[in-house]
């Protein structure tokens, strides 16, 4: 039976993006926390579901449906995990009293939901299914999209962070 490793997984967002975070925003833990998310898991196209270096780390999407299979949570570049990321964002956001701290977080907000917004504006228009969003995407250059070449988890974050909802 599987219960879990101490490996450097997206998992741990879910601490920190919930309506009623786990995790409290601006906390030494939570800023610790969203660094190791932007150093190791966070690329144009959404997080990595493993950190490059860990054990069994797989950064391409490929072969047999086993090895793919096995691939999904071992590396591989997930869009719809933006939303966690995001939210993460707005909650420390949210959280900040002071005007200095609050401008930041603000700055980073916006860094971000532009950068995602050119990154998904060009992917639409240009790789995999024109007009859609691909399932997960390598984890390496040239990140080209995978699985499903429409797939609506990632499409909805995506538009949801691009719109500001």
């Amino acid at each position: 039976m599987y219960f879990g490793d101490d490996k450097i997984r997206p998992n741990q967002l879910f601490a920190l993006s919930l309506t009623y975070p786990i995790l409290e925003p601006n906390s030494e833990p939570a800023n610790q926390m969203l660094a190791t998310v932007e150093k190791k898991l966070l690329n144009n196209f959404g997080l990595k579901t493993l950190a490059k270096g860990e054990e069994n780390y797989v950064e391409v999407y490929e072969g047999s449906p086993e090895k793919r299979d096995t691939s999904y949570h071992q590396g591989i570049t997930w869009p719809w995990l933006l939303g966690l990321y995001y939210n993460s964002l707005k909650n420390s956001l949210q959280a900040t009293k002071h005007s200095e701290q609050k401008k930041i977080w603000e700055e980073k907000l916006d860094k971000f939901v532009d950068k995602t917004t050119k990154t998904f504006q060009k992917e639409i228009y240009t790789n995999g299914c024109i007009g859609g969003i691909a399932e997960l995407y390598d984890s390496v250059k040239p990140q080209l999209p995978k699985g499903t070449f429409n797939q609506a988890w990632s499409v909805a974050e995506v538009f949801r962070i691009v719109l500001r909802k």
